[in-house]
């Protein structure tokens, strides 16, 4: 009887010969499965088995490597996820633009009559500002009614200058000198409350904007106060900065 072909074990990294079966021994045809780990067959004369071998390079079983990605993989994602919410984060802590109203304002004017009357409306701060000229206090007073009705909760100055037909010289040089006279007043006043470091003001037909960055809610609202009281003052508009707050108003 012809003798068995011997043949070499099928795991790729033993070494033995087999005349019974596709294996030299089960451990081999179990680690075949991870063929970059050592046969682990236990015999003695295989040279697969690379722990034996001096010069050979340590390897990672595939299940550690297995196991290295998959927290690479978690780390990444994770890492991903903290940039992205910061990303967020930024764009929900900016604060959001005022709704756009001048052009309904501009209509509602235009309808009552009041088209000498200019509208301009800064999204950011949420203010929107009434300018030009009407011959009565009457009109300037429905001018800021109808903005205000469309303006929901945005500040509306109301720098509209009164000018009288036949006394347009006189009213003119009348408005002019009361905003010479709050500016003054009103330059004084932050001096003697230690604000004008920091406040910038803006007078036009009696209407005060402030402007600048002050460190403290509390500090704001005093510099809005400190204007209010200078006489002949109609109205303040308060765009001091305290970390992207909306503007604010005395009316």
């Amino acid at each position: 009887m012809a003798s068995a072909k011997a043949e070499k074990c099928a795991h790729p990294l033993c070494l033995c010969l087999t005349t019974s079966g596709k294996y030299c021994g089960t451990q081999c045809e179990v680690m075949e499965k991870t063929p970059d780990v050592d046969c682990s067959c236990g015999h003695a004369e295989c040279q697969g088995n690379r722990r034996s071998i001096a010069s050979s390079t340590i390897q990672i079983p595939s299940r550690i490597h297995h196991r290295m990605n998959t927290r690479k993989l978690r780390l990444s994602f994770l890492l991903l996820t903290l940039f992205v919410g910061g990303i967020l984060a930024g764009c929900f802590a900016t604060v959001t633009k005022s709704p756009d109203v001048s052009d309904n304002i501009r209509k509602s004017l235009d309808q009552a009559g009041l088209k000498d009357v200019s509208v301009s409306q800064d999204r950011d701060k949420g203010v929107v500002t009434l300018g030009g000229q009407v011959a009565r206090e009457d009109d300037k007073a429905q001018a800021e009614s109808l903005a205000k009705s469309l303006a929901g909760t945005q500040v509306v100055a109301n720098q509209i200058a009164v000018i009288p037909i036949g006394a347009e010289k006189e009213a003119k040089t009348v408005n002019s000198d009361l905003d010479t006279g709050i500016e003054k007043n009103l330059h004084a006043a932050l001096i003697q409350n230690k604000l004008h470091d920091n406040v910038k003001y803006q007078v036009k037909s009696a209407v005060v904007t402030l402007t600048g960055e002050v460190n403290s809610q509390s500090k704001r609202d005093y510099a809005e106060t400190v204007a209010t009281r200078v006489p002949n003052v109609k109205q303040v508009v308060n765009n001091l900065q305290v970390k992207n707050q909306k503007a604010s108003s005395s009316q």
